[in-house]
């Protein structure tokens, strides 16, 4: 009687895990960032056409220190 024997063969690639997977993940998150921050763009462009720092926060609806705080934030980030 002739005997079978079945050689087990390891796969020509190595199984990827899970922790193997590439990825990437934008961890910032919109609503983590300050307000100030968010709208200082906004005021700049409103500060540039010549509106007051009370009629911003009005238009934007923040109090007058939150659109001084965007607006010197803002400036020191073209800097």
């Amino acid at each position: 009687m002739v005997q079978v024997v079945k050689k087990w063969l390891a796969p020509s690639e190595s199984i990827r895990t899970a922790s193997e997977i590439p990825i990437e993940v934008d961890l910032m998150d919109e609503d983590a960032i300050p307000i100030y921050m968010r709208i200082s763009d906004k005021v700049l462009h409103l500060r540039r056409l010549g509106m007051t720092y009370t009629s911003i926060a009005e238009h934007l609806d923040v109090n007058i220190r939150m659109s001084k705080k965007a607006a010197r934030w803002g400036n020191i980030q073209k800097a």
